[in-house]
């Protein structure tokens, strides 16, 4: 069996340089680290998590909390930060929470208590609705924890960083996508009202029509919660309307999805009768018939961002104002052209 001070002679540093670059401390000189990482790749060795956790306060393993282990967004997210995690040498684990845990001060303050003395994490990622909540980010700062929310770009801490798109006008590009094909009557399908994400996108849909001299109709808003199940509900009854609309704006994929089949229920064609769109580009949306038009998230980059934050803050303790985040980092979407959408029925 490979010993780290087998390393570090085949390296020829010292035991304590490979320690700290095995640990991804700062301020190692470059090449040294290098000598470490050809070392470790020739010799074939791997680290124990045990035993690290063992030499140090940490425990080497990062929480993704969410409120379920489905759905495309939250699974898309985990495999580049799993991904990441590995390649680290970091474990990763999700860790549930209700809604209702989430929404109660007191119950989300006990919780987090003992989430934190027991797990003990390196690091937490938060994805919608945690990362909105100002309330459990600050209990989670309060004990020193560094953090990565995917999602949000209201909250301002300086300390931690948040990953994201701009969703506003991601909207509004593809509602704009919808009225070049002369679509005037659209529907929009919300998600969950304690997501900052839905209220962004709404504003892009609303924006969006506003420009082009159009007044939003709020019998065609309709609600959701993210899943399948509310956008089929909500695109039937858009669908049951006298004057339904040609097209429908869902704020993620599931629920354009679930438009889709109440649209074939009632036998209607998507695009033919009536377009389609979504948001988010999961799995799911290459994967439907017709495949669905939406906006991309670069999903496995969020994830693989989350966990490059951590590892960084993790392995310095000394967190100087240098190595600190900025507060967001913004990253690009893009919008993706497929089958269910096309020119508004005359």
């Amino acid at each position: 069996m490979v010993r780290m001070i087998d390393v570090a002679n085949h390296a020829g540093v010292s035991l304590k340089t490979v320690s700290r670059v095995l640990n991804n401390e700062p301020h190692v000189q470059e090449a040294l680290r290098n000598k470490v990482h050809e070392s470790v790749k020739e010799l074939g060795y791997v680290p124990s998590a045990s035993a690290r956790s063992l030499r140090s306060s940490r425990t080497y393993t990062f929480h993704l909390i969410s409120r379920s282990v489905e759905g495309n967004f939250v699974n898309t997210v985990q495999s580049g930060a799993l991904r990441a995690s590995q390649k680290y040498g970091y474990n990763l684990v999700v860790s549930l929470m209700t809604l209702d845990t989430l929404n109660d001060p007191t119950e989300l303050k006990t919780w987090s208590q003992n989430f934190l003395s027991q797990k003990r994490p390196d690091g937490i990622i938060l994805v919608p609705p945690y990362s909105d909540s100002p309330i459990f980010n600050d209990i989670i700062n309060d004990a020193g924890i560094p953090i990565s929310r995917i999602g949000p770009n209201e909250i301002k801490d300086m300390n931690n960083v948040n990953i994201t798109i701009d969703d506003s006008v991601a909207a509004k590009e593809a509602t704009n996508h919808l009225l070049s094909l002369g679509h005037r009557r659209i529907g929009f399908i919300r998600g969950y009202e304690d997501h900052g994400a839905t209220h962004k996108r709404f504003k892009g849909y609303s924006d969006a029509l506003q420009e082009a001299g159009i007044k939003v109709d709020p019998s065609l808003v309709k609600p959701g919660i993210f899943s399948f199940e509310s956008g089929m509900n909500s695109g039937l009854q858009l669908l049951a309307m006298e004057n339904r609309p040609t097209a429908v704006f869902a704020a993620n994929d599931d629920m354009a999805a679930g438009v889709i089949v109440a649209a074939y229920r009632n036998n209607i064609k998507v695009p033919e009768e009536i377009s389609v769109i979504g948001f988010d580009d999961s799995e799911l949306a290459a994967r439907i018939w017709p495949t669905l038009s939406t906006i991309r998230q670069p999903l496995i980059k969020y994830g693989e961002q989350a966990v490059e934050y951590l590892v960084n803050r993790a392995g310095n303790k000394s967190k100087n104002d240098n190595d600190k985040p900025s507060w967001t980092d913004l990253l690009d979407y893009e919008f993706i052209l497929r089958e269910s959408t096309g020119p508004a029925a005359k």
